[in-house]
This record gives structure tokens, C-alpha cells and sequence, in this order.
């Protein structure tokens, strides 16, 4: 049998590690070891599985690594969050970042290098789109998450809000979810994953239709259209109204009450007619919104309202019955928003014209 295309084993799911075994003479059972080891006890090279045979540890080893990606750096703000910069193997940059709250051990991971959708308040988009990310390079951002973390620490939650719109690599993404949610895999429960969407109609509809029931995030951030089109380009192919009816399909299907993210900006949709507005299209939709002040960016002229307007905003939602959150700003003196790290080395980069040039892995102390 021919060998598998593989760049790292965290491109496989169990049925395909299984067969690459297979196809190397092993017997089957070898799949399920060489992913519990990576999965279970943190393996990030096969020298370190002890029971599989040092031959077939040797073979392995001359053509499948078990990691693609390296660490760049990691940031650590006064709130405990702790951002990853992740060196991919074509040189290229992402993020992936840890925030703590209480026990919850949440990875926020990226899904693309760039981003497409063009938000007008988001650095993820300010260079635009490169490459989708593949299975394995969106895997192992949460497996160095999972490696630094202390002995008495674990990754509770996984949220794709990072770099990049997860529904326009939906293969990719949909993939890793199923690995993520395996027993064998990193066994993180579906109510415990969120996927973020800015509103593509189809993925919404196509991921109703995985029997996955993992948490649904729609990008809102207007309430309506002449304000989303604004600040939301893509909004201008699908339009509120049609994203709601997808939003409705995927919770008839689910039973997952569908969250809104509504980024607030000073002077752009903060005021009492845009709550009030609000409040009546999510009429009888089941749902919550989270408010999160915007982190304000170089290349945009777009600031947080002051803390009474997201007070009084948030008090006309929830005299119209919609349950709201308002979110902390974490990270903010590490450029923990989506994009800012990546897009601060980037430039830093591209001016030294140092980029093509490989940065040595980091290894914290305690990485396994």
C-alpha cells in the first residue's frame, strides 16, 4: 500500500492511523497507541511511546513527525491569559491563545492564516487571507495549549475565535471537531466547543446536519443591515434576515441555544435605538448576546463606548427579555484580540525582511 500523504500524525483521525499502521506491517491496534500517547500523555515525538517497538518507532520517525508546527513565543498578560504565536511550516504566522476564568481552561484556536471576511474593526483581516489551516496545524495549536498547562490544569473548553472564519474551512474544521470530541482524541464534550461564525448560511446549515451539537457563535455586531454592511462586508451577500432563519434551522436541529457576539463601537451601533432594534429582530429566537467592548486597532479609527453606554445598551436588551453577557477584555497588554500579535510581528517582519527567516522552537519548562 502506497505510503499515506502525511505531513504530521496530528492530520489523522483514528481509522486513518490505524491504517497507516496497517500499512506498515503493524498490527491495527498500533493506531489507537500512537494517538493515545499524543492525545492522553502528551507526546510530541515518538521516542517517547515506550511500548511501541523501537523499530517501528525508528521507521515512523524517518517519515512521519508527529508535530508540523513549532511555538514562535508566548505572551503572558497580568489576567493570566497567555497568547501563543505558532510557526507553521511554510513560514507563515498564526495565533492560538489560552484564558483562564476561575477552573475553565479555554483554547481559542485559528482556523485560517489571514482572513477573508474583512471586519472593519479586526486585525485578523488587515493582510488579508493566505491559506486555510490544516487539520493537523488547528490540532496542534490546542496540544501545546494542553502541554504547557500545569499538572493540576486542563483544557475544559475550545472555542474557534481565533484567526480566521471556521465555516469557510469547513472540512478542516469539521474533522478536527470529530477529533476533538473523541474518546481516543482529546474527548472535549460538544457543549464545551464553540464554533464562531461570521454568518456563512451554508456551513451554518451543513453543520445542523452533523449530529455534532457543538455550541454555535454568530458574529452579529449590528442590528442591521446598512450598519453590518459597513463594518461586516460580507454581510452584503447574505443580509440579518437570512442569517437569523439559518441561525433558527441550526438550533431546531440542535437544541443549542444560538450566542450573538456584538462588538460595540463608540458611535457605530452602540446607541439605545441599536439595542432597542436588536431586541426585536432576536424576538423569539433562542438565544443569548455577548457584549465585548472592541479592542481598538492602529490600522482602524474605531474605539470602545464608554462604560455607561454598554450599561445602558445592556439593560434595554434585557428589559426585552434577551439574556446578555459582557465580555472581559482579556489580554489586552499581550494583543490577545484576534489577530494583533500576528499582525504586529508580521509587519515587524516584513520591514526587517526577516520573515522567511526560521525563529527557533520555544519550549516553556514545564512543555512536555
Amino acid at each position: 500500500m502506497n505510503k499515506l500523504p502525511l505531513t504530521s500524525i496530528t492530520e489523522l483521525d483514528l481509522s486513518e492511523s490505524v491504517e497507516l499502521c496497517r500499512s506498515l506491517g503493524e498490527p491495527s491496534y498500533r493506531g489507537k497507541q500512537i494517538l493515545s500517547w499524543m492525545y492522553k500523555k502528551g507526546a510530541t515525538d515518538f521516542n517517547q511511546m515506550s511500548d511501541i517497538p523501537l523499530p517501528f518507532r525508528e521507521k515512523l520517525e524517518k517519515s512521519y513527525p508527529v508535530f508540523q508546527t513549532k511555538i514562535h513565543s508566548i505572551n503572558t498578560s497580568q489576567d493570566g491569559t497567555e497568547k501563543f504565536l505558532i510557526y507553521l511550516p511554510d513560514n507563515n504566522l498564526i495565533e492560538c491563545v489560552l484564558l483562564r476564568d476561575g477552573k475553565r481552561r479555554t483554547a481559542c484556536v485559528s482556523t485560517q492564516v489571514g482572513c477573508a471576511m474583512g471586519c472593519s474593526f479586526c486585525a485578523s483581516g488587515v493582510l488579508g487571507l493566505t491559506r486555510n489551516l490544516k487539520t493537523g496545524e488547528i490540532i496542534e495549536q490546542v496540544l501545546h495549549i494542553k502541554n504547557h498547562l500545569s499538572a493540576n490544569e486542563h483544557i475544559t473548553n475550545i472555542v474557534f475565535m481565533g484567526i480566521g472564519e471556521p465555516l469557510a474551512n469547513y472540512d478542516n474544521v469539521i474533522k478536527v471537531l470529530r477529533i476533538m470530541n473523541a474518546d481516543w482524541g482529546l474527548g472535549i464534550g460538544a457543549r464545551n466547543i464553540t464554533i464562531s461564525t461570521v454568518g456563512l448560511i451554508e456551513g451554518i446549515r451543513r453543520l445542523a446536519k452533523e449530529g455534532l451539537k457543538v455550541n454555535l457563535a454568530i458574529s452579529l455586531h449590528a442590528s442591521n443591515d446598512t450598519t453590518r454592511n459597513k463594518i461586516v462586508p460580507s454581510n452584503s451577500k447574505t443580509g440579518i434576515k437570512n442569517i437569523l432563519g439559518a441561525a433558527q434551522e441550526y438550533f431546531n436541529a440542535t437544541h443549542r441555544d444560538i450566542s450573538f457576539e456584538y462588538t460595540m463601537i463608540d458611535g457605530i451601533n452602540d446607541s439605545k435605538q441599536d439595542a432597542k432594534l436588536l431586541a426585536q429582530i432576536l424576538k423569539g429566537v433562542q438565544c443569548n448576546v455577548n457584549i465585548l467592548p472592541v479592542n481598538p486597532i492602529k490600522e482602524g479609527n474605531f474605539a470602545p463606548p464608554v462604560q455607561k453606554t454598554v450599561e445602558t445598551f445592556c439593560t434595554v436588551l434585557k428589559n426585552h427579555g434577551i439574556v446578555v453577557t459582557v465580555r472581559q477584555r482579556k489580554g489586552i497588554n499581550v494583543n490577545a484580540a484576534c489577530g494583533q500579535l500576528r499582525l504586529q510581528i508580521q509587519k515587524s517582519c516584513h520591514e526587517e525582511k526577516i520573515l522567511h527567516t526560521p525563529p527557533p522552537m520555544f519550549l516553556p519548562a514545564n512543555y512536555k
